[in-house]
């Protein structure tokens, strides 16, 4: 796994947070920087962003004191070797859904992962 670069990541994404079946819909690298900050601390090293091409990173967290510039905290994005099945993306968007107490969710479908962000980006409105 390497470290990425934020111009590298396709907007919109999605965060997994491995605890919780509902997804966190990121629109820009704007939102993504913002739950970065509020939930710095929070993130566990199982926890993943997929962006809008299928690529999954893992997001590391720093797991040392908090400083007094929480710049420095800020997680890092470490990409996969592997894109995200769409089979798995998904199971992901139905589980989402499921948690939003959504009727129908074995119905919900899609072919592409762009198409699955558009669900996530309209079940959260």
């Amino acid at each position: 796994m390497t470290s990425v670069k934020m111009s590298d990541i396709q907007w919109p994404a999605v965060v997994k947070l491995i605890q919780n079946d509902e997804l966190l819909y990121l629109a820009h690298q704007r939102d993504w920087l913002e739950l970065a900050c509020l939930y710095q601390h929070h993130f566990t090293d199982k926890d993943q962003l997929l962006d809008s091409k299928g690529y999954r990173y893992h997001i590391s967290a720093n797991s040392h004191t908090v400083y007094e510039d929480p710049i420095g905290e800020l997680p890092k994005l470490l990409q996969q070797e592997q894109h995200l099945p769409l089979t798995e993306f998904i199971k992901w968007v139905q589980n989402h859904a499921k948690a939003l107490d959504h009727c129908c969710v074995a119905k919900l479908a899609f072919t592409t992962i762009s198409q699955g962000m558009e669900i996530v980006r309209t079940l959260d409105e």
